[in-house]
């Protein structure tokens, strides 16, 4: 499937690797195949795993939903998603300083979501948080989940922010700020960077509930400090069963003095 079906062999083409497909095809182990990765160039390397991701997922898309891109379409993920990581490991991290040290409450007619999510390399799992609140700085609904099969930070954090957007929309929400720590996620939200990448579908998925639901709505970057109770959700959701949800109109304990402060933050 990764390396002979008739998709495989034109996008190997599209991306210039035809001559590493061949000699990954007359390799007869998997350890074999990993091997022969590895020692390829850094660039190289990453088209070829991102590639076989990109199948992967394509192949399970196709099965589940009956939706199928073009070789093109899958070429330009796969090298999108190359040139991101290229980059992202060029770069070094940079936090900006929130423009307020505490979280703060929503006008009288807005309600507002905070979002974040936990990422675990080793097992490519993770899990996320989410606390609708209002202008009283009451809690409305919070949720928070465990999820596998997750390859970045980035695609936890755009999962928790679709998690708590469709929170939101599910209690019929007409009004919402969301805000994350994660500055990639507001970007992708705010802008069509995103749309054609590895994670593309998940934006899709994201814009489009915006776009059908709310009168009014805006996706902003804060730091940390501003986003402490979705954080402690988001750890809390690590503990959940796999594929498990907990939504409710209550917070967990071990929330209680995270939200106290920021009600007295806000006096």
């Amino acid at each position: 499937m990764f390396f002979k079906c008739r998709v495989a062999k034109l996008l190997c083409r599209l991306l210039g690797m035809e001559a590493e497909r061949v000699e990954l095809a007359s390799i007869r182990t998997a350890l074999g195949a990993v091997e022969f990765i590895l020692k390829a160039r850094e660039y190289k390397k990453l088209l070829m795993v991102i590639a076989l991701w990109i199948i992967w997922t394509e192949r399970n898309i196709i099965r589940e939903e009956g939706r199928r891109r073009s070789a093109q379409d899958l070429a330009r993920c796969v090298e999108l998603y190359a040139h991101e990581n290229l980059e992202q490991s060029k770069t070094p991290v940079v936090r900006q300083n929130c423009r307020r040290s505490h979280w703060t409450k929503p006008p009288v007619d807005i309600l507002k979501l905070n979002c974040d999510a936990s990422f675990h390399s080793d097992s490519g799992s993770g899990s996320w948080g989410a606390l609708i609140r209002d202008s009283d700085g009451d809690s409305v609904l919070s949720g928070r989940g465990r999820m596998d099969h997750v390859f970045s930070p980035f695609h936890a954090e755009l999962i928790a922010c679709l998690q708590g957007i469709q929170m939101a929309v599910n209690l019929g929400i007409g009004r919402l700020r969301v805000e994350s720590d994660a500055q990639e996620v507001v970007k992708a939200i705010n802008s069509d960077v995103y749309d054609m990448s590895v994670v593309g579908h998940l934006v899709d998925e994201i814009k489009s509930l915006v776009f059908s639901n709310f009168i009014s709505f805006e996706c902003v970057h804060v730091g940390r400090d501003c986003n402490r109770a979705a954080h402690e959700l988001a750890a809390l959701g690590h503990l959940c069963n796999e594929g498990e949800e907990v939504i409710t109109n209550s917070i967990p304990d071990a929330l209680l003095v995270i939200v106290a402060n920021d009600l007295i933050a806000n006096e």
